[in-house]
């Protein structure tokens, strides 16, 4: 479903020396993969490749057993990125559309029956408590309302990827109980979810693995990638479980 091999992802140099890390990870369809770390430690960076923002140029990466690596055709990127919601940290709205009409161009997109767009314009609008908000414009909303928004124009299409940022899971608990309420049952049709935090929720109700950001820089001595620096882990993930979040 998602695969990175050797990746090259930014990070603080604090972090990092160099301020570059090597990523690689598998994760299946349908799972869950938290992606944890500290300011700067590339987990927006991580969101951003796989939702196809961000260019790859050198490593290699698969989404939904297409090639999205550095030689990915415009084709393939446009209609990867129709099956890819992508809830962002500060998420972008067109202006001059009405929330409603935000929240439906994933479906027109997808060219869904008008009918269609309709009935699920308004059965998500309700999800997320946006139905007052629905005839009005982006700029006139809150910051939660915005995150509601995004959270909904995401998901309204069903995507075969979700990807969230922190905001919206430590802006409002409320938010991100319905959010997860939603990615867990989107999970059991088959939806694969990486979700970006700097700590875990305290009492997380989507059961996931556990990525922890960043990933070492290997030494420049060091060209076999197999056999880790002294002191430094391997520039590889391993997606560990954690308790917490597993029953």
């Amino acid at each position: 479903m998602i695969t990175l091999e050797m990746l090259p992802l930014p990070a603080g140099t604090s972090l990092v020396p160099g301020g570059v890390q090597l990523v690689s990870l598998q994760l299946e369809r349908g799972k869950t993969l938290w992606v944890t770390g500290p300011a700067e430690a590339g987990k927006t960076a991580l969101l951003e490749t796989i939702a196809l923002r961000r260019p790859v140029a050198d490593g290699a990466m698969t989404l939904l057993n297409q090639d999205a690596g550095p030689r990915i055709t415009c084709r393939t990127r446009k209609l990867l990125q129709q099956r890819i919601g992508y809830i962002e940290a500060a998420p972008l709205f067109m202006d001059r559309l009405t929330v409603a009409d935000n929240i439906a161009l994933p479906l027109e997109m997808n060219h869904a029956s008008k009918a269609d767009i309709r009935r699920e314009t308004e059965s998500i609008l309700q999800w997320f408590a946006l139905e007052d908000h629905a005839r009005s414009y982006p700029a006139t909303l809150s910051q939660t309302a915005r995150l509601r928004a995004a959270c909904a124009r995401a998901l309204i299409a069903q995507p075969s990827i979700v990807l969230v940022d922190e905001p919206a899971l430590t802006l409002c608990a409320g938010l991100r109980n319905h959010l997860l309420s939603t990615i867990r049952g989107l999970a059991r049709n088959g939806t694969t979810a990486l979700l970006a935090t700097q700590t875990l929720p305290e009492e997380a109700s989507l059961e996931g693995d556990i990525l922890n950001l960043p990933q070492h820089k290997p030494s420049p001595e060091n060209t076999d990638p197999s056999v880790p620096e002294e002191g430094v882990a391997a520039p590889r993930i391993l997606v560990t479980k954690d308790e917490r979040l597993l029953p």
